[in-house]
């Protein structure tokens, strides 16, 4: 009679079922005859049932394999994994390919295969597996809504204070955009195993925009941020004859960094201030974004009078007015402009181009008008954690 290969969970419910047959008096050779199997190899399975029920159920073989290649070396290679991991540095199995092979040189001589296989194992064994890295805190949502609550409680008095004017109540934030925006989805016919999609010829084609609003609705000019130098071409020749220069700020730098920063509060936050009289306390409210906290950044803001409040991390979705109900309402109208032009150049182009920087410019300074008053206000005051509940 042929061997069967059956898994652990397999064989320790045949065992369990054996059990009961034999408690009614039931040969084991017939019960090992109704299975297909012999009579030694339940046997066998008695014995080990113990073993079997600590063995992954899904394996065919309670035989834990033969010594890993890194046994020796592995307190080493994971000390330093799970180190590296504490300080935020993204890891993947090339990275412990090369620490093997660092503390230990004959690791170098597998194949990559080997290298690759011995490593993968290692981390299984310590449950140390490949996640998706996530920039948003993972904290329980009801902590998040407490931390919101404690946050408003203390800036409650200070935005209400007699002296504070809400138009002088800031709150500004970045957001990503595209001059391609693709979608990663497709309507398709049920069934198939391809589902083939065009793209923009450089669909990666980004950029930045910060956004400032206050606390009364006003709205203050985007800062657009393209790639490029400084100084180069696009800052140079681009920029001075783009017709929405006026309505926005544009400047080149790959994303918001310091300085980008301190060019944002003389050509976004000083011109508004003009209007402020003297006296007059300014707030500006802002996440932990690091380049808004660099030391030349809060000397600047000390310089024109303006006091800056850092939004605690894990619940800028809730106390930020830009996420609460701004950002949102503006990225659609960019993104509901982009279609439009998208279906404008036709179907039947063999390839599709990106949006130029000026068309980029067009559409944020189109949908950022189109903002309300009422949209800004409304997002400083979210039902159960508006900074205002007096006017609720």
């Amino acid at each position: 009679m042929a061997r069967k290969r059956l898994t652990n969970g397999q064989k320790l419910q045949i065992v369990r079922d054996c059990e009961q047959r034999l408690a009614h008096n039931e040969p084991l050779r017939s019960i090992a005859r109704s299975y297909g199997l012999q009579g030694k190899q339940i046997r066998n399975w008695r014995d080990k049932q113990l073993l079997l029920a600590n063995t992954k159920s899904t394996k065919k073989s309670t035989s834990r394999g033969a010594k890993g290649r890194l046994q020796e070396y592995e307190d080493e290679i994971m000390t330093w994994a799970f180190y590296q991991r504490d300080a935020g540095v993204p890891l993947a199995y090339k990275h412990l390919v090369i620490k093997a092979g660092q503390v230990w040189p004959e690791f170098r001589n597998l194949t990559d295969s080997q290298q690759y296989h011995t490593v993968r194992r290692l981390c299984q064994r310590n449950k140390f597996a490949i996640r998706r890295i996530t920039h948003t805190s993972q904290t329980d949502p009801n902590e998040m809504v407490l931390e919101a609550q404690n946050w408003l409680a203390i800036m409650r008095p200070i935005v209400s204070a007699p002296d504070v004017q809400q138009k002088f109540i800031l709150n500004m934030d970045q957001t990503p955009m595209f001059l391609s925006m693709c979608p990663h989805s497709s309507l398709n016919l049920q069934g198939e195993r391809t589902v083939n999609g065009r793209r923009t010829t450089d669909s990666g084609s980004r950029f930045t925009v910060t956004c400032t609003v206050s606390a009364n609705g006003d709205k203050l000019k985007p800062f657009l941020i393209f790639k490029g130098e400084r100084s180069g071409r696009i800052a140079t020749r681009e920029f001075p004859t783009n017709p929405y220069r006026e309505q926005v700020v544009l400047c080149c730098k790959a994303w918001q960094d310091g300085v980008n920063m301190e060019d944002y509060v003389d050509k976004i936050l000083v011109p508004y201030l003009q209007e402020k009289a003297n006296g007059v306390p300014c707030l500006l409210l802002m996440d932990d974004f690091s380049a808004h906290w660099t030391d030349d950044v809060k000397e600047r803001l000390e310089e024109i009078g303006i006091t800056p409040y850092k939004i605690p991390p894990d619940c800028t979705y809730l106390v930020q007015p830009l996420d609460v109900g701004i950002c949102k309402p503006f990225k659609d109208q960019v993104r509901s402009k982009w279609w439009q032009w998208m279906m404008d150049q036709g179907a039947d182009r063999s390839t599709f181009v990106s949006a130029s920087r000026e068309l980029g410019t067009k559409w944020v300074s189109e949908s950022w008008e189109a903002i309300t008053e009422v949209t800004i206000r409304n997002a400083w005051r979210k039902t159960g954690l508006s900074y205002f509940p007096e006017e609720e």
